[in-house]
């Protein structure tokens, strides 16, 4: 049977389930904040500061304007992130080694690495929960993520485009 068919949408465990995600979804983005924001305070930085980290990380260095836009923050307000994030000793601002006239805010992942990791510990949990589980269970959790990604990114999109770039 087709997981989409009329007769399974119509059943009173699938509403239920289709329930129970959804609160557990909101739980998880709760609890993920929350944590963001805990992590961040171990680090002496905050939320926006972490979050432009991980866009660093995730496609190396970027002007002030490249990261603005992908944190939808203003220029103002990202100057306050570089800044806080080379106080911190976690980034650095380095010329454009192709066009000296752009400057590059780059993580320092030496200085990154060399204090404690508050993420360790949970990322080694999720690790021992990812081995638990089979390769179809884990196709499925993947094309999930993916497809739960692309809709918040949908949303984030949309208010983007209503709200404007934030000052932070």
């Amino acid at each position: 049977m087709d997981s989409n068919e009329p007769a399974e949408a119509d059943s009173a465990a699938r509403r239920e389930l289709i329930a129970k995600l959804t609160d557990l979804g909101a739980q998880s983005a709760s609890l993920t904040g929350l944590f963001q924001q805990r992590a961040a305070a171990s680090y002496g930085l905050g939320v926006s500061d972490m979050k432009a980290l991980d866009v660093l990380m995730r496609n190396g260095p970027q002007t002030a304007g490249q990261l603005g836009a992908a944190l939808n923050l203003t220029s103002g307000a990202v100057t306050g992130i570089a800044d806080r994030l080379i106080r911190r000793g976690f980034a650095t601002r380095e010329h454009d080694p192709v066009d000296r006239r752009r400057v590059l805010i780059s993580v320092d992942y030496a200085a990154l690495t060399a204090g404690p990791n508050v993420y360790q510990s949970i990322g080694e949990a999720f690790q021992r929960l990812h081995e638990s589980l089979s390769t179809e269970q884990l196709a499925f959790l993947a094309r999930y993520q993916e497809e739960s990604i692309a809709l918040t990114q949908h949303a984030v999109d949309a208010l983007a485009g209503e709200a404007g770039p934030a000052a932070e």
